[in-house]
């Protein structure tokens, strides 16, 4: 190989290797901006929405709103919980904000300050979120104990739903003139 060719493939790997640095390094400095934008945070108490340009990032997003679920702020988790479930570019976080909102459901379905009707309709809430994860992940243990925890606290009367339905009263053949019983194609 002439020493031509030998600069060429030494020029053309040290242009592959800086490609690869610069572009690890673009990552590094967005995962420091995310890093900086959750420091920002509080946790005490989230009393500020943190700013728009922080809230591009689907993970600082998810942050925020579990600080406002962890202090009450249930309307608002709910909102930013609902966002990140309908966006499509990073699956894991949707299903990680559904976990969440499930969570807050369930969590403000405990609370005792509540009306009979207000605490059923969160828990069944809970409880469709919890199975809606299950379905995608059946290997999502703690949907599952946790979908249990709801069922404990609002248990479903199956057998109820089954005698309201009841055995029909009198079963009638349908006769039609001119029409053959065939088996269906």
């Amino acid at each position: 190989m002439s020493r031509r060719g030998l600069h060429f493939i030494f020029g053309l790997v040290v242009l592959c290797l800086t490609i690869a640095a610069v572009s690890q390094w673009r990552l590094i400095a967005e995962g420091e901006l995310v890093n900086a934008a959750l420091d920002r945070i509080p946790s005490a108490a989230p009393a500020a929405n943190p700013a728009p340009a922080d809230l591009r990032h689907l993970e600082v997003k998810l942050t925020w709103a579990n600080a406002l679920s962890a202090h009450g702020r249930f309307a608002e988790a709910e909102t930013a919980f609902n966002e990140l479930i309908q966006q499509q570019s990073n699956p894991a976080i949707a299903h990680a904000a559904q976990y969440n909102l499930a969570n807050a459901y369930l969590r403000e379905g405990s609370r005792d300050d509540l009306a009979a009707e207000r605490k059923r309709a969160l828990l069944e809430l809970a409880k469709q979120r919890y199975r809606d994860l299950l379905r995608k992940m059946p290997g999502d243990w703690d949907a599952r104990f946790n979908l249990q925890s709801a069922l404990r606290l609002a248990p479903e009367d199956d057998e109820l739903e089954t005698a309201d339905k009841g055995n029909p009263i009198k079963q009638v053949d349908v006769i039609v003139p001119g029409f053959a019983i065939e088996d269906l194609p």
